[in-house]
């Protein structure tokens, strides 16, 4: 089994870190709300970078994220 990153990056916005922490916390809890992750092994930075739907289908949920450029570096 492999060790890997996931990450869920959004811009929202608010007036504060916190009132932008607790609205993305409200978000995520939301029922019905599609999220795309970015997915990487953790123990190889420079190892590919994958983009993954889970409201797609098996076959068409993982795909490659070529330009895949972090918000926060």
């Amino acid at each position: 089994m492999a060790n890997y990153k996931v990450v869920l990056e959004i811009e929202i916005d608010a007036n504060s870190p916190l009132e932008a922490a607790q609205k993305t916390q409200d978000w995520i809890r939301e029922p019905d709300t599609d999220w795309q992750y970015y997915v990487q092994r953790a123990s190889r930075k420079d190892d590919e970078v994958f983009s993954v739907d889970l409201s797609e289908e098996d076959e068409n949920a993982v795909y490659d994220a070529d330009n895949y450029i972090p918000l926060i570096n």
